[in-house]
């Protein structure tokens, strides 16, 4: 199960005279603290690398700094660009001190995937990204990889977030339907709750469908951008400076060219309960070849009363794909926190997706409107 913001806050702040979550900065901010999360802040210097790499079992991250970085630099309090296709390392400010039974989970939070950049966290000793090894202790690094935009960022910038947990449990099929019956996970384009009967369930996962019939059903990352993005501040950015709106196509089919980014939505609208956090499946070959999400955790309480409509980061893989209005597009999974968190996803600050409908990332002006058409 997953750890709550208060037990988080606990392993972090008091509880114990070794806090398990520590940071360069001093002790885990309330602020960094989230539902079931907590989140990660960059380091003052980055490591060009000439390879993406994940260390072996017997490699620590320095390791691959000492043979893969050509050059590293300071992150400019004014702010430092990062180059598109490029790939760099940032170590962050938070370290781990995990007790043997907890390990934690990393994700981008939403803001960042839906800008293309591309970041995963890794560890000493660890094979696979955005994943510990239960009771690690050591650093933490950030891999950054801008795919569509030159962007900027600061020291002390938050791209990603990690969940502590104690096991593994993802929800059954059966427990779905449960959780669909209790909180009517599932709504409609209008809002309403879903008649179980029309909530596909299948393969410990809730199942959602491509949206083409909304006048613009998406956007699509402008190829040579002339405009820097800076990740570091909210609302700033014009829409057309880095966007392209896709028009509702006439025959209800979309084709995605290989290696383009888009942002799509969903017909369905989620709500995540109060007792549960969820995730995308980031790359699901039953739903075709594309990567349908990049950035896919979504906080207890995400969504309200009526529903939130998801926002999809896709990118076609080798060939060109057709999409068609209704297509079965990703696949959502469920797993519960130990408690009911004391703040759930809108409530306070921190939450910048507390509409139904489909939103570009917070650092865009009039982003929702722009997605209404």
């Amino acid at each position: 199960m997953i750890l709550p913001m208060q037990t988080l806050r606990g392993i972090a702040q008091g509880v114990a005279e070794d806090p398990m979550i520590r940071s360069r900065r001093g002790a885990i901010s309330d602020a960094q603290i989230q539902m079931a999360t907590v989140d990660c802040s960059l380091g003052d210097r980055v490591y060009h690398m000439n390879v993406a790499a994940l260390p072996s079992q017997g490699e620590r991250v320095a390791d691959l700094i000492d043979r893969f970085s050509p050059f590293n630099f300071a992150i400019q309090e004014t702010g430092t660009m990062l180059t598109r296709g490029a790939c760099y390392l940032v170590p962050l400010n938070e370290s781990l001190a995990l007790a043997k039974q907890f390990s934690a989970v990393a994700s981008p939070k939403s803001s960042i995937g839906r800008t293309d950049t591309f970041v995963r966290v890794i560890v000493d000793h660890e094979t696979q990204y955005d994943r510990t090894e239960a009771g690690y202790n050591g650093p933490l690094y950030l891999e950054i990889m801008p795919l569509s935009f030159n962007t900027i960022i600061t020291p002390g910038l938050e791209m990603t977030q990690f969940r502590v947990r104690d096991r593994e449990e993802l929800l059954s099929d059966g427990a779905l339907a449960a959780l669909h019956s209790e909180y009517g996970v599932i709504h409609g384009k209008d809002g309403g709750v879903m008649p179980l009967d029309d909530v596909e369930i299948f393969n410990r996962g809730y199942f959602f469908h491509i949206d083409l019939s909304r006048d613009v059903v998406g956007f699509e990352a402008k190829a040579n951008p002339t405009a820097c993005l800076d990740l570091s501040g909210n609302g700033h950015h014009e829409v057309e400076d880095f966007w392209i709106p896709i028009k509702r196509p006439r025959n209800d089919d979309l084709v995605l060219t290989p290696g383009r980014f888009y942002l799509l939505t969903t017909k369905e609208r989620v709500r995540i309960p109060p007792t549960c956090c969820a995730e995308i499946v980031p790359y699901d070959v039953s739903s075709g070849e594309f990567r349908s999400h990049y950035a896919g955790f979504f906080d207890n309480g995400f969504g309200g009363k009526a529903g939130t409509h998801v926002v999809l980061e896709v990118r076609a893989r080798d060939v060109p794909q057709r999409l068609y209005d209704g297509q079965r597009i990703c696949r959502m999974v469920f797993e519960r926190t130990q408690e009911v968190p004391n703040r759930l996803y809108g409530q306070g600050a921190g939450s910048h997706y507390t509409g139904g409908g489909p939103s570009l990332s917070k650092h865009f002006k009039d982003r929702e409107i722009a997605w209404s058409g």
